[in-house]
């Protein structure tokens, strides 16, 4: 059974200009160090951390908390791709926690990117 659905549109440009202006300290309080070495050095970096960043709103809309103090932290929503490339989350802390009592037992993420979008789907089930 569908528990909630959540998608995010994020400006792949006002990313990039984030972290132009902010650098290490925008991405070690959104991201996972897992994440920001899967991304560095990367020809489309920004785009790639903002598909992440838009996978992590669309699954706190999806799980209906938000990403604030008494919701859930950014960095409790990992965007990991498995063996075969598919975007995959890790939840940890209050995330997992709320997934647990809420009887999470599937989390489906797609993400695409196109021009100057990058759009992320999620899906939970239990």
């Amino acid at each position: 059974m569908i528990y909630g659905i959540g998608v995010d549109l994020v400006k792949v440009a006002r990313v990039a200009a984030v972290l132009e202006r902010h650098g290490d300290r925008f991405l070690n309080r959104i991201f996972t160090p897992r994440e920001i070495e899967h991304c560095r050095g990367k020809v489309r970096a920004a785009s790639m951390l903002a598909l992440r960043f838009a996978a992590k709103e669309a699954f706190s809309k999806a799980l209906g908390v938000g990403l604030r103090k008494d919701g859930i932290r950014w960095r409790e929503v990992e965007v990991v791709p498995n063996p075969r490339g598919k975007p995959e989350f890790s939840v940890t802390g209050r995330a997992a926690q709320l997934c647990q009592e809420a009887g999470i037992t599937n989390m489906h993420l797609t993400l695409t990117d196109e021009n100057d979008q990058a759009l992320a789907v999620v899906v939970l089930e239990k």
